[in-house]
């Protein structure tokens, strides 16, 4: 429970007092990907080394999958769309989620992988 209360408030995964991401907003486009370099009330370190937050690109990538399959199911299973207007729907719709895959899945990295000293 800690870690979604974590991952969904933006919050320390250590002490969830600090935000991670400066702006609360994932669709303040010029500061989305912008993070603090750590914890302001226990010192957790969210760069905790170079190269860290590549793993979150496969759980980007995992995160993404998912919800193409629930679409695709929800469309073409349920609502029955055709195909090119499903491929439209679905390309438009992961275009706008960018920010919030990102955030979410460099969130979910760091509770998962991080160094909680």
């Amino acid at each position: 429970m800690r870690i979604l209360r974590s991952i969904f408030t933006n919050r320390c995964p250590k002490c969830l007092k600090a935000k991670v991401f400066k702006t609360g907003n994932p669709y303040n486009l010029s500061h989305f990907t912008e993070m603090n370099n750590g914890c302001s009330h226990c010192g957790m370190d969210f760069r905790q080394e170079p190269g860290f937050y590549f793993g979150a690109a496969y759980v980007s990538y995992g995160l993404q999958v998912a919800f193409m399959l629930l679409l695709y199911v929800i469309f073409q299973v349920f609502i029955e769309l055709r195909f090119w207007v499903f491929v439209g729907l679905l390309a438009g719709l992961m275009l706008v989620l960018v920010p919030l895959f990102f955030r979410l899945s460099r969130l979910i990295w760091l509770n998962l992988t991080g160094r909680q000293d």
